[in-house]
């Protein structure tokens, strides 16, 4: 206890110094670079940081950002060491000693059917296999959940009532009450593998794909043979578009099951997006002779599709391009590249005339595109921006941000100009505003954003700026 709050007093003062820090070098932002500028450090505060740095030298800022680094650092560290400062009681043995009475005794996996790379279907609930002891199920859920909800009444922590009454839930479609019965078991079991894989399917069943990931990576960690749940975390990085890491995993199942004609298949697809036809046929035929012997019907024209190269993990079919002169606007999911990476942004959203484009929902993403409309207050709804590759003053200002490999923190770019950007806007319902961007950006690597969306949209209020000092 001493040791938490030691810490978090640390943190409050980490926190407290990163805020005088920031305010210290914004006012020296406003004054060097003037009031636009300023403004956007005033928003994206790590654009003010990775300024300060740029000019450390010529403004005498290097003490300041070096304490400044170490302050931002110190809390993510303290929190990676908090588990090893303060461990938690190893309950593990004691649960298993004892016998769990009544119906809790732990139901079959639920299982994504592995034929998912190309549209990411989920199966129905497969029955419990003949080594499985499941519960008795019947027609009747609530009669069985009633059940469980008087055992967990009884005994907080009675791991196996959690587990199937999340089962339950799950097969009730209610997904949310499933995630937290399957999380209070992995709170009472942090090694309960089969609580992991089957909130991971939850996870990937409602598109929070990186929490599924950690699942899936979880479940992995405790069976290292837990075919389903590589065959599922390669069908997740497949929609991720990480199809190096779909690779990795379906070779991982394959060693598992050596003779499974549809993991072939859907390696095959994955080596075609990255361009590797000779071990895509080879995949592509050796699924459609193992699926034949198997009597599993074979995917001959997906298969062909795949070593042709018309399916493909790739975000977009949609090119970078200078001039959008008569364009067609593409009628999928927005996606493109950003700095050479796949790009698959995450529920954007707009406020205060600046749209944002995330590709995961933490506080530094791995690629990101914020546009700054300077709409002072009027609504986006209806409005569209037509702009060429010259236009400067007056455009609409695009941010785009990634993570290099190998570091957390990232790097961005700013454009006024030389960017050709198409964005059209519908109407405001029920604070979702759908739109349709195709945005080319002038780097190197020909960073693109393409196709349509909806933004979470938060009431446009007139936004007061602070004025620079003299």
């Amino acid at each position: 206890m001493a040791i938490l709050i030691v810490t978090g007093a640390i943190v409050f003062l980490c926190l407290l110094a990163n805020l005088v820090f920031f305010i210290i070098v914004l006012i020296k932002l406003f004054k060097k670079e003037g009031l636009i500028l300023g403004i956007v450090g005033l928003l994206i505060g790590i654009f003010t940081f990775i300024w300060g740095w740029i000019k450390h030298k010529e403004l005498q800022l290097t003490k300041l950002m070096l304490i400044w680094t170490i302050t931002i650092i110190i809390p993510p560290v303290l929190a990676i060491g908090i588990p090893f400062l303060a461990p938690g009681v190893d309950i593990k043995k004691q649960l298993r000693s004892k016998p769990i009475p009544g119906a809790t005794k732990m139901p079959a996996r639920q299982q994504l059917i592995k034929k998912s790379v190309p549209k990411q279907k989920i199966s129905q609930i497969k029955k419990p296999p003949a080594k499985a002891s499941a519960p008795v199920m019947t027609a009747d859920y609530d009669a069985e959940i009633k059940k469980l909800n008087d055992l967990i009444k009884k005994d907080s922590k009675n791991i196996g009532a959690f587990y199937n009454r999340g089962w339950m839930n799950a097969s009730k479609g209610e997904a949310l009450k499933a995630i937290e019965d399957y999380s209070q078991a992995i709170e009472i079991d942090k090694e309960f593998g089969d609580a992991y894989y089957n909130r991971g399917l939850l996870y990937a069943k409602m598109d929070r794909n990186e929490q599924a990931v950690r699942d899936f990576t979880k479940a992995i960690e405790f069976d290292s043979r837990s075919f389903d749940a590589y065959c599922n975390r390669g069908n997740i990085y497949h929609k991720m578009g990480k199809a190096d890491s779909a690779i990795r995993d379906y070779t991982e199942a394959l060693k598992i099951k050596p003779n499974d004609g549809e993991l072939y298949y859907n390696r095959g697809v994955a080596y075609m997006s990255m361009g590797k036809k000779s071990e895509a046929e080879a995949d592509s035929k050796k699924a459609a002779r193992l699926m034949k012997e198997s009597g599993v019907k074979p995917l001959k024209d997906e298969a062909e599709k795949a070593v042709k190269g018309e399916t493909s993990l790739k975000p977009s079919s949609d090119k970078w391009r200078q001039d959008l002169k008569d364009l067609k606007m593409p009628d999928v999911p927005a996606r493109g590249m950003v700095h050479g990476g796949v790009f698959l942004p995450e529920s954007p959203k707009i406020e205060n005339g600046i749209l944002t484009f995330r590709d995961v929902k933490d506080f530094l993403p791995d690629h990101s595109v914020t546009i700054f409309l300077f709409l002072k207050g009027e609504s986006p709804d209806g409005k569209s921006y037509n702009i060429a590759s010259s236009s400067g003053f007056g455009s609409p200002h695009i941010h785009m941000k990634w993570k290099p490999k190998n570091s957390k923190t990232p790097k961005s770019r700013v454009y006024m100009k030389g960017y050709s950007m198409r964005l059209e806007f519908g109407k405001t319902q029920d604070g979702k505003l759908p739109g349709k961007i195709y945005l080319c950006m002038p780097d190197e690597m020909k960073s693109y954003l393409a196709g349509s969306f909806t933004a979470l949209a938060k009431e446009e209020k007139e936004t007061k700026r602070p004025a620079p000092k003299e």
